[in-house]
């Protein structure tokens, strides 16, 4: 492995982090927060940008003339992996330092439900923050346990997110952004001197079981789909202003819908807007959006070329619409018929069923309604969501739409086989037939997906021993629905899970080895797993 090549193209991603930082710096300065908390927190983020440009340049600077324009696919995974652990190490210095020098320390306090009532707000809280961002899981050590509002009215207020700085909502809302088309595929855009080798990065970055070429020169490629991921946010940011979302919040909104996120600048997240008819509004809007960002943005540029029938062509389309319409209906009946008395319209079902579908399919995460009470079959429902994710080319995490489908027709495959031993057909999405290398491929990163869940499972059970979290009384508050939902929702880069870490609560009060343990999952999961187990390998390090 050409290590001189790897630090070299780190230092480009230092450098683009430094200059993501700056508008939280000018909020800062120039912001609401200014009479308050402004002067400290820009102290936080003008350090954050000092150690990013400064390490940026020492890796410069040692590398420049020896780094060679040879990529092997070793120098593209240690590029990927290594680079987004640097990058959340980087954007969690303003974070930490923000929680020293603010009120935010006090908050953080409070919030670490659980813990000592001097504990602080520590690194590897700040870690567990910018990475989720980072990976656009959406998990938060930030939030309450307040009733979130829904289409059935029920009442919100003010929590501990709305008390944060906005120059930090709006950072952790910008990794979100940065991640969700993916950091190394900006660098990709911005950086000309990689020539072919980007390809290789390409592929290691961009979710999904292939890596399409747009153009024939990667950089091109990143180029557009950085274009049309630019102009969906500026839809999607100027139809929430329209809808009477303060730009602040509209702005944040979008940064979470477009790269399938979740954070929100609300401690009832979208559920913060729902109480009346604009607030259906931006239901609807965000809806559409999430839709958008959890299909393939090949479609979306072939459509924006005047092709709009494209996505009918496209099979995992097709299957992507059914999955969210089916759970859609299905969660509309188990909410109605559930006795709950905030469900006694169907309106309200079919809301709430409708935004909850879509925003766990495509792993965003936002939230309208407070999905822990509702009945078990809808919250198994859930949680199975949680695993198909959006599809092949998106924003969205999890195993992918493309990714269901060929181990479901490998099933029925091998069912038919039972009957007629010598049938020997190929797997087919859509008119497409799959090449066996190409479905045993997508076969052994799902059975490694489920094992990495059972073990990550078993390890987050394990540190989280006899913590318990209060706000949740303990009937509900079942050591192993937390581990398992916990574990999928980062795994699948979605953010809420179940009982202490559902929709209403937060990871903050879990111990430091669970957050650790939680962290990889996130990681694992933003880069499919194959990317950083391939880096255990002594083979990756050889030259």
């Amino acid at each position: 492995m050409n290590l001189k090549l790897v630090i070299y193209v780190l230092s480009a991603l230092c450098l683009i982090v430094a200059a993501a930082m700056a508008p939280s710096l000018l909020l800062a300065v120039f912001g609401a927060e200014r009479e308050f908390v402004g002067w400290r927190t820009a102290q936080a983020f003008a350090v954050g940008i000092v150690v990013s440009l400064a390490l940026g340049a020492v890796f410069r600077g040692l590398t420049y003339k020896n780094a060679k324009d040879h990529f092997t696919a070793s120098e593209g995974f240690a590029v990927v992996t290594l680079g987004w652990l640097l990058l959340a190490g980087l954007g969690a210095i303003p974070l930490y330092l923000c929680a020293d020098k603010t009120p935010l320390a006090q908050v953080a306090d409070l919030h670490r439900i659980g813990a000592s009532p001097g504990a602080s707000f520590s690194y590897l809280d700040a870690y567990f923050e910018t990475m989720s961002g980072f990976t656009t899981t959406g998990s938060s050590i930030f939030g309450t346990s307040r009733e979130l509002t829904s289409a059935s009215g029920a009442e919100i207020g003010r929590g501990f997110i709305e008390a944060l700085p906005q120059s930090f909502l709006f950072w952790r809302s910008l990794t979100h952004w940065l991640g969700g088309m993916g950091i190394v595929v900006l660098c990709l855009a911005l950086l000309p001197t990689l020539h072919a080798g980007g390809y290789l990065m390409f592929q290691a970055e961009v979710p999904g079981p292939t890596a399409e070429r747009l153009r024939p020169r990667i950089r091109e490629t990143a180029a557009v789909l950085w274009g049309v991921y630019v102009l969906l946010t500026a839809a999607e940011t100027m139809l929430l202003w329209l809808g009477k979302m303060p730009l602040f919040d509209a702005l944040c909104h979008t940064f979470g819908t477009m790269a399938t996120g979740g954070f929100s600048t609300k401690d009832a997240s979208i559920g913060y807007y729902s109480a009346d008819l604009n607030g259906l509004y931006i239901e609807v809007v965000i809806d559409i959006f999430m839709f958008l960002a959890g299909c393939n943005f090949l479609l979306h540029f072939q459509a924006l070329r005047g092709d709009v029938r494209s996505y009918f062509k496209n099979a995992e389309f097709r299957f992507y619409c059914f999955v969210l319409a089916a759970s859609a209906l299905a969660l509309t009946v188990v909410t109605r018929f559930s006795g709950l008395p905030n469900y006694g319209e169907l309106g309200a079902c079919f809301r709430d069923s409708i935004f909850q579908t879509i925003s766990i399919t495509t792993t965003t995460g936002f939230c309208t309604a407070d999905f822990n009470i509702w009945p078990g079959i809808g919250r198994a429902l859930m949680v199975a969501l949680m695993f198909f994710g959006g599809c092949t080319g998106s924003t969205g995490g999890g195993l992918k739409q493309m990714r269901i489908m060929v181990v479901g027709k490998c099933i029925v495959r091998e069912l038919r086989r039972m009957l007629r031993p010598g049938l020997a057909n190929c797997i087919r999405i859509g008119e497409d037939g799959l090449q066996e290398r190409f479905v045993a491929s997508i076969v052994g990163l799902t059975l490694l997906w489920l094992l990495v869940f059972i073990l990550a499972t078993v390890l987050v059970a394990g540190c989280l021993g006899d913590a318990t979290n209060p706000s949740h009384p303990p009937h509900i508050d079942s050591h192993i629905t937390i581990s398992v939902t916990a574990v999928a929702a980062t795994l699948n880069n979605i953010g809420p899970g179940l009982s202490g870490v559902g929709a209403t609560a937060n990871y903050g009060w879990m111990t430091d080895s669970a957050k650790f343990v939680l962290i990889i999952c996130m990681l694992l999961g933003r880069l499919e797993i194959y990317s950083v187990v391939v880096l255990l390998l002594p083979l990756a390090w050889r030259r």
